[in-house]
């Protein structure tokens, strides 16, 4: 009797566990039958909002920063920034992580802003998962841009089955030289100017033709986020897409051999391959190139695949719409990726 009251006495703790683990993968899973919501695209005179989720701004100059954010002005739009954008008032981070995310929030509620324009990535968007309402997100579809640290993002929205643009972020913005080809996409994709992308042949391309919800981004993001709610929701009608940098070989193979052992890699119908730059065979030389160490895995798969995909941490690098339906068409001409 005392071991049953002592049960008793712990099952409201149990069942709340439960209720919070049921809401976490509810509002973090897509399913095949869940419409896929595309947010507004926008129009000139439409404001957006720009603030870091992440790593806090570089030591840059202000004015620097002003040029750069600028740039995302000249596309037609008011810019509303975030109000820890210029801080560094938290450990290595603008504020604290409920603070990042309380002002994600707050833009997210802002009808008044279509989109939000992440400056930079780095680390930390992880760390703000559990602080961000999902469900009113899901009552306020808007465009987020980012790439890097903020695939956490990128992948918790594609399970929720609401597309983004996996793209440049102002930090990496060029001021020196005009025209930036990554920032006109992101002004593309956000105005809904983008269609399609053709990519020049690679000898390791494999040919086909395949349709599905493109999903993915930066690997280790992807590795990271395995085993917790966040984890990238890939089923069947998949489309996979990976970029790396900064990374030794035996991390790339390590996060190949876990979409390999997970299974992950065997459901995909098509496998888009970007950007891999700063990726240095230094430990245990593998003596091959990094794309090569890539093929030992696409030659295993059935499906087409693209290599140079050009988006990523490497230039150029193209805004990508993410959890939206592409067809992807790979032949002796190269290969098409197209926004459906």
């Amino acid at each position: 009797m005392k071991h049953f009251k002592s049960a008793l006495a712990v099952m409201p703790f149990l069942l709340a566990l439960l209720f919070i683990s049921a809401c976490s993968s509810n509002c973090c899973k897509n399913n095949a039958a869940q419409t896929i919501v595309k947010p507004q695209f926008l129009q000139p005179g439409d404001s957006i909002g720009i603030m870091t989720i992440s790593s806090p701004m570089d030591a840059d100059s202000r004015a620097e920063a002003d040029s750069l954010i600028d740039i995302a002005r000249s596309w037609g739009v008011n810019v509303k920034l975030g109000e820890n954008l210029f801080k560094k008032d938290f450990l290595a981070f603008s504020a604290s992580d409920k603070e990042r995310a309380e002002e994600f929030m707050k833009m997210i509620r802002n009808d008044n802003l279509k989109a939000i324009l992440f400056y930079r990535g780095g680390y930390g968007a992880i760390r703000t998962l559990e602080y961000i309402d999902w469900e009113e997100v899901r009552k306020h579809p808007k465009w987020i841009v980012g790439f890097s640290d903020v695939t956490t993002l990128l992948m918790v929205y594609a399970n929720m089955g609401i597309q983004t643009i996996h793209g440049a972020m102002p930090n990496s913005y060029w001021t020196a030289r005009r025209p930036d080809s990554s920032a006109i996409t992101v002004s593309d994709a956000l105005f809904g100017r983008l269609q399609k992308y053709h990519v020049e042949p690679h000898p390791f391309n494999k040919f086909g033709e395949a349709e599905g919800i493109l999903v993915g981004g930066n690997m280790t993001l992807i590795s990271i986020a395995e085993g917790t709610p966040y984890n990238l929701n890939i089923d069947e009608n998949s489309i996979l897409f990976i970029e790396e940098v900064g990374e030794g070989f035996n991390d790339v193979d390590r996060y190949m051999q876990q979409l390999k052992k997970s299974g992950k890699l065997d459901k995909v119908k098509a496998l888009v391959i970007g950007s891999y730059r700063r990726v240095i065979d230094s430990e245990d030389p593998w003596g091959i190139s990094l794309y090569e160490l890539l093929k030992t895995y696409t030659d295993e798969l059935d499906i087409p695949v693209i290599y140079n995909y050009p988006a990523g941490h490497g230039r150029p690098h193209y805004a990508t719409y993410i959890g939206g339906k592409v067809k992807v068409t790979v032949n002796e001409n190269g290969a098409d990726v197209e926004f459906l």
